[in-house]
């Protein structure tokens, strides 16, 4: 099953606005959308916003469908190809490699975080030192 959060990224990623025009939008910081897209439940106010900033019903987040059938996009409608077809897979493709890019960015983020810590740490000891 697709969270809330994943489906607003897929509407981000096809958008051809930056991510802090989209922002700004929603009427969110910027620094709050990878937040989003992790949720497996939107909150309600970012849920009717991101619905009005792409021009797709709030029903697009609630549904408990797997795939998404419709999301608005700047010139045309997109669908989602029928059961069988290779646009399907496609997408689920398209979607595992987001998470898997998420996932790596994530882990590289982790890791400036404690390399940052152990410099902090490191100039503490420097200032003791003096």
């Amino acid at each position: 099953m697709i969270r809330q959060g994943e489906k607003l990224m897929i509407l981000v990623k096809r958008d051809q606005r930056s991510t802090t025009e989209i922002a700004e939008a929603m009427g969110v910081d910027k620094s709050y959308l990878p937040r989003l897209y992790k949720m497996d439940k939107l909150p309600s106010r970012p849920r009717r916003r991101a619905a009005a900033v792409f021009h797709v019903p709030e029903s697009y987040f609630t549904e408990n469908e797997e795939d998404p059938d419709i999301a608005a996009e700047p010139d045309a409608e997109y669908r989602a190809a029928a059961p069988g077809q290779n646009e399907t897979a496609r997408l689920r493709e398209e979607l595992a490699a987001l998470r898997e890019e998420l996932a790596r960015l994530t882990k590289m983020l982790e890791q400036e975080k404690s390399i940052n810590a152990n410099l902090a740490e490191a100039l503490a000891n420097l200032s003791k030192r003096s």
